[in-house]
């Protein structure tokens, strides 16, 4: 080598034995020569305070043989005159290709640590994402005691569940579940099970008023709340008994009193009413 410190002159010295060294325990020569350029060079920062405090010979044995995957063998020195010099065999491009593997692998490392950052941001932002995401509606297995879904506290009720959906400014049925625009104006699909997705396909009647057959059979105090037509032909309509006076249906929307669901499968047909039986609140049909 053509520089002259500590450290080159302990690499002319000692290449060919570390290599030799190798060599002899069945090492192939360019693996032998990559392990001792890599150590070497590993070692040449701080090499003044190795030689001052390390016993440097087998110091750097050990970590060849374990950078060429033999057993260290504490303790045992580098082999002396194991090969003779051949000026052929340098250090220099050996050490140059460490170099160069070393750099490399700094660079991968570096390109792992800013993916590995950019993955911890991205999970970060879903973890906050997702934290911040509305509990999902309470969901609850009970037969619907009408024969048509219906919304009051705060529940829509279904075939089979009673969704908890508050804020439910319109809902209509489709098929075995529901779509439901909320007060926010979102618009959501409700599942026959339960489940609340958002959607961008709102049907027709969600925004439309349906007009209702004339109803036969409503006594004196019955008050036509609301209507909707059923899925298998005919309609079914909520009724007060309560009120003489229904100028402000469209307002309390049955609030009190006597409230049935009256389904009539033909203008003159109809079947007995079923009584719904809840607390004070709102109850609506659509």
């Amino acid at each position: 080598m053509a520089e002259q410190s500590d450290f080159a002159r302990y690499v002319d010295a000692r290449w060919p034995d570390l290599v030799g060294g190798l060599e002899d325990e069945g090492v192939s020569p360019d693996e032998a020569r990559l392990a001792v350029a890599e150590v070497l060079l590993a070692g040449r920062r701080g090499w003044d305070r190795r030689v001052r405090e390390e016993q440097v010979d087998v110091v750097i044995w050990a970590e060849v043989r374990e950078r060429a995957g033999l057993p260290a063998r504490p303790g045992d020195p580098v082999p002396h005159a194991v090969r003779p010099r051949d000026p052929r065999d340098v250090p220099e491009a050996w050490l140059a290709r460490a170099e160069g593997l070393r750099a490399a692998r700094r660079r991968r490392g570096v390109r792992r640590g800013i993916v590995g950052a950019l993955v911890v941001s991205v999970l970060a932002a879903g973890w906050a994402w997702w934290a911040a995401q509305p509990s999902p509606p309470d969901v609850r297995e009970e037969a619907n005691p009408l024969p048509v879904a219906w919304y009051a506290e705060g529940e829509l009720h279904l075939e089979d569940v009673v969704v908890e959906l508050p804020r439910v400014d319109a809902f209509v049925v489709d098929g075995s579940g529901a779509v439901v625009r909320l007060r926010s104006g979102e618009v959501v699909r409700v599942g026959a099970g339960g489940d609340v997705e958002p959607t961008d396909e709102a049907p027709a009647g969600l925004d439309t008023t349906p007009s209702p057959p004339p109803v036969s059979g409503l006594g004196r105090y019955d008050v036509l709340v609301q209507s909707v037509p059923l899925a298998d032909g005919g309609w079914a309509h909520l009724i007060d008994s309560s009120r003489r006076d229904g100028a402000q249906d469209a307002v309390r929307q049955s609030e009190s009193g006597r409230r049935a669901v009256l389904v009539c499968r033909t203008v003159s047909s109809c079947d007995e009413p079923v009584t719904v039986v809840v607390g004070a609140g709102t109850i609506r049909l659509r």
